[in-house]
């Protein structure tokens, strides 16, 4: 899904949250859903009514429950139907409940999997924070904000879904070539060597590019060159910085270097492309 495909109908955020338990933790009462609800687990285990039975969670555990479904919350037992307690109960998750037309045309969007593991990625949970910390703000609360992180939200949430069924269908090896890559999109502009991003991964070099190139089709440096390639572009056309600090900004080691990467991969030098940007 783009931005431009993205719903743009209602969207009413009825509660942001996250849960830690550290004692058993059981709500005895499956009933249908009024919401839509979002969960994830963190932390430890829990059990959860999903398609006629109980099902295990595990970290990593994304449950999607949509307007009249059964729901049943289970947490600290060895198994949902007995009484046996675990012996030691340490359970974390974040869950949200909506509703509107706007989470309707998400979920219709595309085939949505009652539970899929998803890596934990630290971008979504920021959002899922940040939504969190704006609807507990009592007294200058803005809706506004609510709204976009919300929105927002659910475009991430799509785009490490995509992940996830890239992960089953295409290696195993997706998630680690993940933590790979955004390891590289936060230090493209760093000196960055082959060497770090597998120390980053720790992997040995060998290993590292070989799975990265098996699940990206690209090497560790070439999706390097294209993040510096797209930085730069963004400053050649937003900023009045000279195209010599841009290269230094955006990680190239010389000029010439820059240049003629720039060249290779826009068909454009740099001044060309910022004179075009110009005449727009």
């Amino acid at each position: 899904m783009t931005v431009s495909d993205a719903p743009t109908g209602s969207l009413e955020v009825l509660l942001v949250d996250y849960a830690k338990h550290y004692r058993p933790y059981d709500n005895r009462e499956r009933s249908r859903l009024p919401y839509y609800l979002i969960r994830l687990q963190t932390e430890g285990s829990a059990h959860v009514w999903m398609n006629d039975h109980f099902e295990s969670v595990e970290p990593g555990d994304l449950l999607l429950y949509k307007e009249g479904d059964l729901y049943e919350l289970k947490i600290g037992f060895q198994h949902p139907v007995s009484n046996q307690i675990l012996p030691k109960i340490n359970s974390m998750d974040y869950f949200l409940m909506v509703r509107g037309s706007y989470v309707e045309e998400w979920w219709n969007s595309r085939e949505r999997s009652p539970k899929t593991r998803i890596r934990l990625d630290e971008r979504l949970i920021t959002l899922w924070r940040q939504m969190i910390q704006e609807k507990r703000r009592f007294h200058d609360s803005m809706e506004e904000i609510v709204q976009y992180l919300t929105r927002s939200f659910f475009l991430m949430l799509d785009r490490l879904l995509e992940e996830s069924n890239r992960s089953s269908a295409k290696s195993k090896y997706v998630p680690i070539c993940n933590h790979m890559k955004d390891y590289i999109e936060q230090h493209a502009a760093e000196s960055i060597t082959l060497q770090d991003v597998a120390d980053h991964a720790k992997l040995s070099v060998s290993r590292a590019g070989h799975l990265f190139k098996e699940v990206f089709g690209q090497t560790i440096m070439d999706y390097a060159i294209e993040v510096r390639i797209s930085t730069a572009r963004e400053r050649i056309e937003y900023s009045k910085m000279t195209l010599e600090q841009i290269a230094e900004l955006c990680g190239f080691q010389s000029y010439t270097y820059f240049h003629r990467t720039f060249k290779t991969r826009t068909g454009l030098s740099p001044s060309e492309y910022r004179e075009l940007n110009t005449r727009k």
